[in-house]
């Protein structure tokens, strides 16, 4: 359980180069791949999952995940409230959906692979690109101020733990 908001998990890494800033956080899981692949690509129902999405609507009704498919995320930290049109970058049934969201450039992603001793390791990132004015954007822009950074891997960290409660009861 993450204990303190303001401090970045020590089980996300984070990755840095002159070009963009990584996060990224893993957790084995004993589910069937099958299930977890529905619960990180269907993006209507991400918002039990996410401490901060709350859910999202394809652009046209009848949409299913695919590359380049556009979707609206419904967004909430307090009593802050926001849309983002985001548009699905990469999809590899089973294994990886990704999508990038349109504003800021931020790209969101899960990886399923099959662990060692069974199950499946799902790894959910994120990954924005490094520029002095998004990065203070990205950094304060929480709610009255408190750093968005922290909170986005916090949420990564929850994300995943509630999945893995979900599925292994």
């Amino acid at each position: 359980m993450v204990k303190n908001p303001l401090r970045r998990p020590a089980e996300v890494l984070r990755t840095e180069t002159a070009e963009s800033v990584r996060d990224e956080y893993s957790v084995q899981v004993s589910a069937p791949p099958e299930q977890l692949w529905d619960m990180v690509s269907d993006i209507t129902r991400m918002g039990r999952f996410s401490p901060e999405n709350r859910a999202g609507w394809w652009l046209k009704p009848s949409a299913a995940p695919a590359v380049n498919a556009w979707f609206i995320g419904f967004n909430r930290i307090g009593p802050v409230i926001w849309a983002t049109p985001c548009r699905v970058t990469a999809l590899d049934p089973g294994r990886h959906f990704e999508f990038k969201v349109s504003l800021v450039g931020t790209v969101w992603g899960y990886y399923l692979d099959p662990a060692e001793d069974g199950g499946v390791m799902i790894t959910e990132y994120r990954e924005w690109p490094r520029s002095a004015f998004l990065h203070r954007v990205l950094r304060w822009s929480g709610p009255f101020g408190r750093p968005r950074d922290f909170l986005a891997l916090n949420g990564l960290h929850r994300s995943l733990q509630r999945i893995k409660e979900t599925t292994e009861g």
